[in-house]
């Protein structure tokens, strides 16, 4: 377990030196600096930043070194009687299992926002990928729409080529038709005229 700034807006990670205070609360040297624990206005309480508690007393917020020297464990609590040395043991364990438990509250607040905010990013994306599915299967539909379209448009062209060739062809029999009976016609007005010039010669 690692101790942390109860700054909520810092969380630093706390190795070496820090300000910790009778209500169990933590926090990183600069932050204690700039919420005004270590050195509180004139005139003025120093207040707990994460529990609004009033830290009255000279000693309610100081600074502690946390990986002390072994001089410094050897002679801390030397001198004090069995009781207070129970005591002060007594208080420091409790503001680990207080560090503790509320690092597993914000873990288990910080999961549970998570998994929120997975499942609602979860459940847009299972929204995009049926919308985009909706919208794939209608540009499908159309496509098919317009394929048969153009199917029946293809159809249609080609009955109306054939339809415009065997006009063509009805027009050319016409055409041939005609023209025989212009030059039969021709050769019978030739004929009649010749008769009637041999007639008149006669």
């Amino acid at each position: 377990f690692t101790l942390r700034c109860n700054n909520l807006r810092c969380r630093a990670q706390l190795d070496v030196r820090a300000a910790v205070t009778t209500c169990s609360h933590i926090f990183c040297i600069s932050c204690a600096s700039s919420l005004q624990l270590t050195e509180p206005p004139l005139n003025d309480q120093r207040v707990c930043p994460a529990c609004e508690t009033t830290l009255s007393q000279p000693d309610d917020a100081v600074i502690t070194a946390l990986n002390p020297s072994d001089d410094y464990k050897t002679s801390v609590l030397s001198g004090l009687s069995p009781t207070i040395i129970m005591e002060v043991c007594s208080k420091g364990l409790g503001f680990w299992t207080y560090q503790v438990t509320q690092e597993v509250v914000y873990q288990e607040y910080l999961a549970k926002s998570l998994t929120e905010r997975s499942n609602t990013l979860s459940g847009q994306l299972d929204k995009i990928i049926r919308d985009a599915n909706s919208e794939i299967a209608s540009l499908r539909d159309k496509i098919a729409a317009m394929t048969i379209a153009e199917e029946e448009l293809r159809r249609k062209n080609h009955e109306l080529m054939e339809g415009w060739r065997e006009k063509g062809r009805k027009l050319a029999q016409t055409q041939e038709l005609y023209d025989k009976l212009k030059r039969r016609t021709l050769i019978s007005q030739v004929r009649n005229a010749a008769s009637e010039n041999v007639n008149q010669a006669i």
